[in-house]
């Protein structure tokens, strides 16, 4: 009998975060692959779309609550003109980090999916099935490693985005902003500049809806300035959350902002629907929000030229900024039609503009050339000196290893409590100093560290 994934009091702690991604399509000839099965060919050795006789009903689950009745409509058309024997249904899922983990306790849910985050590598023959081999994929699908194991990869990601900060360029201008600010105390003199000159709110957090917090921890490689360092440096370091380290610079601009009332005067009463309109009308000046926020903002009212995308600040030498995967597809373990599902995802991934269109990111699939192509709509960003580069995958001994450590310390990376504590005390509702929280962490996390990681990583 299969183990549960996690018990509904745990599930319901944990929210992941979303990496998102802006612009920009890469559309390939090649085909999907024909199965999903161990002893399928892998993606990059399907046959033509054309011959493919696939049939079968698939539900596909999807975070994007939004856009539902859209790809159930002229999305799902334009699959069917390829595979017209294969029926769509598309189900959102309100609160899908929450309510999707409890739904893996049972079969159903769904047959593709959205691999939830902290799901140990260990863990994933349990959920899903293998998309293909992973030697033989990795030159064919961007950041697939994430979601490998023994030798099998499970998730595509569907849009590949980067990191950094929405932000409104008038009220940077009427507020007197004239240079783009680089570091920490850069940004914080911008974000006074903002709240003295304007009436817009200089940084909105979207503290009520969770996931908005979440986002933050995954900003790791912008403020260290290395793309090593997410999946290296951060497991090889005992104390990450010490002071001068990433994760303590991250969250010391995250309380400086509410500690200096520079956010929302009542975070409690936030709202992310909202706050896309307020953004567009000049009556916020920034969000700290993936690449994939840049045209829902820009089409939330009537001053899309008003919306541009800035590096997260930094003390480090460099402004390097991930090519990081959003969700990945997955099909369910379970599925009674792995093949119609996995012929959906490489569709989707190869072939479609989801990535462009919806997600606001682009292809995971490399193009002839073996990079992801750039998309016109962070031209701009990269213009301010920003390096967008993939992150280096780890060592295999360490695939997973931030995972487990995460889980076994309950720290809660991808969870909202610590971030909350943070705001809460900076506005002076909890007595905790920013100190204590970070000792607290850093305490947690490398106790756990030492009882995992590999001897040879230990200091």
């Amino acid at each position: 009998m299969k183990k549960p994934l996690f018990s509904v009091t745990l599930v319901l702690v944990l929210l992941g975060s979303l990496l998102a991604g802006c612009g920009g399509n890469n559309k390939n000839e090649s085909s999907p692959s024909p199965s999903a099965s161990n002893s399928s060919p892998s993606a990059s050795e399907s046959a033509p779309a054309s011959e493919n006789k696939i049939s079968g009903s698939i539900t596909v689950l999807t975070q994007r609550t939004d856009i539902v009745d859209t790809l159930q409509g002229e999305f799902t058309d334009e699959f069917n003109k390829v595979y017209p024997d294969v029926k769509v249904k598309w189900e959102a899922v309100q609160e899908y980090e929450n309510n999707i983990k409890i739904r893996m306790n049972t079969e159903d849910y769904g047959d593709v999916l959205l691999i939830p985050n902290n799901i140990e590598p260990k863990d994933y023959p349990n959920f899903f099935e293998p998309l293909g081999d992973y030697e033989a994929d990795k030159t064919k699908y961007s950041q697939i490693d994430a979601h490998r194991f023994e030798g099998k990869y499970y998730g595509i990601p569907m849009a590949i985005n980067t990191l950094g900060i929405v932000y409104n360029k008038k009220v940077f201008n009427d507020a007197g902003v004239t240079q783009m600010p680089k570091t920490p105390a850069e940004f914080l003199e911008a974000m006074h500049k903002i709240k003295d000159n304007t009436d817009a709110i200089p940084l909105y957090t979207n503290y009520k809806d969770d996931w908005t917090l979440s986002q933050w921890a995954d900003y790791l490689q912008p403020a260290s300035g290395d793309p090593n360092y997410p999946n290296i440096g951060l497991l090889e370091d005992p104390n990450p959350w010490a002071a001068g380290k990433p994760y303590n610079d991250i969250f010391k601009l995250m309380y400086d902002v509410a500690n200096q009332g520079l956010i929302e005067a009542d975070p409690t009463t936030t709202d992310w629907e909202s706050s896309k309109g307020m953004i567009n009308r000049g009556e916020i000046g920034t969000m700290v929000l993936g690449s994939w926020a840049i045209t829902q903002m820009q089409g939330a009212g009537p001053n899309p030229d008003d919306i541009g995308y800035m590096p997260f600040p930094t003390n480090a030498a460099k402004l390097s900024a991930p090519l990081a995967a959003d969700y990945n597809w997955s099909i369910n373990v379970h599925s009674k039609n792995k093949e119609a599902a996995n012929a959906f995802i490489h569709w989707v991934v190869d072939e479609s503009d989801y990535s462009t269109k919806y997600q606001g990111g682009f292809s995971a699939k490399f193009g002839a050339d073996g990079k992801l192509q750039i998309p016109e709509l962070l031209k701009g960003f990269q213009e301010l000196g920003v390096t967008m580069e993939l992150s280096t995958p780890g060592p295999d001994d360490l695939n997973g290893m931030g995972t487990q450590i995460d889980n076994d310390s309950e720290v809660g990376i991808h969870n909202p409590d610590f971030k909350k504590r943070l705001i809460e005390a900076a506005i002076g509702n909890r007595k905790d100093s920013f100190d204590d929280i970070m000792n607290d962490l850093d305490k947690r996390w490398n106790k756990s560290r030492e009882k995992l990681i590999p001897d040879k990583y230990k200091k």
